[in-house]
């Protein structure tokens, strides 16, 4: 299976702490985008397809070590100009098309290899909904009675329930046709596929670490630190 990486953002909050492209931090000694390319290989996914921009040449020549690192075939896209998520996407569809039903995920989110797992074994079009204690940061999940997305919400719904986690599952058609332009998949490319047909929303309790922030970064590395010494 395909895996769709985007690994464009310029990382504004990280740097304070680095200079390096978001993805290519290091954690103990790898950069955090093998980290999260293991996982995928855990789960059964055996190609991504790395879409970059700011810095795209620190992924371009980390390419060959990744792919060693994680036994993935791996390729990358980039983007002459910001396209945002959405046309990240769009852009990567165009020039390495989906050959078959594909994960979509953000570079700067640890997701367990279950999580992924999940994601590939459900059918149509998926998104991961983590279950967390409080959404108040995060943009928050409305479900109809079948345990289908209606809509994303913004943040500041405040208590337990499922919140966004950027992984994806879409059909090899879901976006093939749909123009190259900048555009948020969340705020434009997600909602006009709302208004055609469900997404399922797949239910995800494991890990769930966004480094994009210093402190969420501290604490990934003592959280993996934690982890490779169990």
């Amino acid at each position: 299976m395909q895996a769709y990486v985007l690994c464009g953002g310029f990382g504004t909050r990280l740097r304070s702490v680095t200079d390096a492209q978001k993805a290519m931090v290091q954690v103990h000694g790898e950069p955090f985008l093998a980290v999260l390319l293991r996982q995928l290989a855990l789960s059964g996914v055996t190609q991504a397809v790395l879409c970059a921009h700011y810095r795209a040449e620190q992924v371009a020549e980390s390419l060959p070590l990744l792919a060693a690192q994680t036994g993935l075939e791996l390729k990358m896209v980039r983007e002459e100009q910001p396209l945002g998520t959405g046309g990240a996407l769009l852009n990567a569809l165009r020039l390495e098309p989906a050959k078959s039903r594909y994960l979509l995920l953000n570079a700067d989110t640890y997701v367990e290899a279950h999580g992924y797992r999940a994601m590939i074994d459900s059918q149509g079009d998926a998104l991961l909904g983590v279950q967390v204690g409080d959404r108040q940061r995060y943009g928050s999940l409305q479900l109809n009675a079948a345990g289908e997305l209606v809509a994303l919400l913004e943040k500041g719904a405040s208590g337990p329930g499922l919140i966004n986690g950027g992984v994806y599952a879409f059909t090899a058609s879901t976006f093939a046709d749909v123009p190259v332009h900048a555009c948020s998949l969340e705020r434009d490319l997600l909602p006009q596929l709302l208004a055609q047909r469900s997404v399922r929303v797949v239910a995800y309790s494991g890990r769930f670490i966004d480094i994009g922030t210093p402190e969420s970064l501290e604490h990934f590395r003592n959280e993996f630190a934690l982890e490779a010494n169990r």
